[in-house]
């Protein structure tokens, strides 16, 4: 499910999500499982198309309304890659997703609490949350602490073997910080592959890439990005 609902003691709720045949969405909750809410609760959205952007809406409406500070965990969030203006006649679409998030804020009787995101695209992100929403906390979990989740990926990572590929400029200070985080782990440091690529500022589409390397093989390439779409980027460089 897109998006769960889990009271104080992380007992996941029923939420039914469903859509009236002139297309909009609906959300209810049952009156009697509402009304057993009390004080914070924690919503996990994984916001992956328009449909749960507003879903998450409908019920943060609802929540608020009933006096409840909301918690909310959204892995990807939302238009982070569009963190700014990149061609005339295009959106801020950062800028519109997080004052959207703060439609049901300031008339409700509930309270928006911590929301955390995971290793945002850029700190456009969490500075546009502090500064448009009514969320009392922003938290980005960051790549570092994402891969240590990973046994495998660590292990792989602390390989003498292993390199590690920047796909672009904009991947410059990740790629970095997973260095930094595995070279104390390692006899010698982690050696970093610097790529470039080429994308057209109206569409988007990727136009070509080049990896400032000529051999390497016998080792193995750990690309280090933070979105994946259609795989463009990871697909180029390999």
């Amino acid at each position: 499910m897109a998006i769960q609902l889990l009271d104080a003691a992380r007992n996941e709720i029923p939420v039914k999500f469903t859509q009236f045949s002139g297309g909009e969405r609906h959300v209810q909750i049952d009156e009697t499982t509402l009304g057993s809410l009390s004080g914070k609760v924690l919503v996990r959205a994984k916001m992956a198309s328009s449909h749960d952007v507003m879903d998450y809406l409908l019920l943060e409406n609802i929540l608020l309304t009933q006096g409840l500070t909301i918690d909310l965990e959204v892995p990807y969030f939302p238009y982070a890659r569009q963190d700014r203006i990149c061609a005339v006649g295009q959106a801020f679409s950062l800028d519109v997703m997080t004052k959207l998030l703060n439609i049901n804020a300031d008339k409700k009787a509930g309270k928006q609490g911590k929301i955390t995101v995971w290793d945002c695209h850029s700190e456009v992100t969490t500075a546009l949350l502090a500064a448009n929403t009514s969320f009392s906390e922003v938290v980005n979990i960051s790549s570092v602490d994402i891969i240590a989740k990973s046994e495998a990926l660590s292990t792989l990572l602390k390989d003498e073997k292993t390199v590690l590929v920047c796909p672009d400029k904009g991947a410059k200070a990740r790629t970095q910080m997973v260095a930094d985080a595995f070279n104390s782990k390692r006899k010698q440091p982690i050696t970093i592959i610097q790529c470039d690529k080429k994308r057209d500022p109206v569409t988007g589409k990727i136009l070509g890439t080049h990896v400032h390397a000529t051999d390497l093989s016998g080792l193995t390439a750990v690309i280090t990005d933070d979105i994946c779409d259609g795989g463009a980027t990871f697909i180029g460089i390999a």
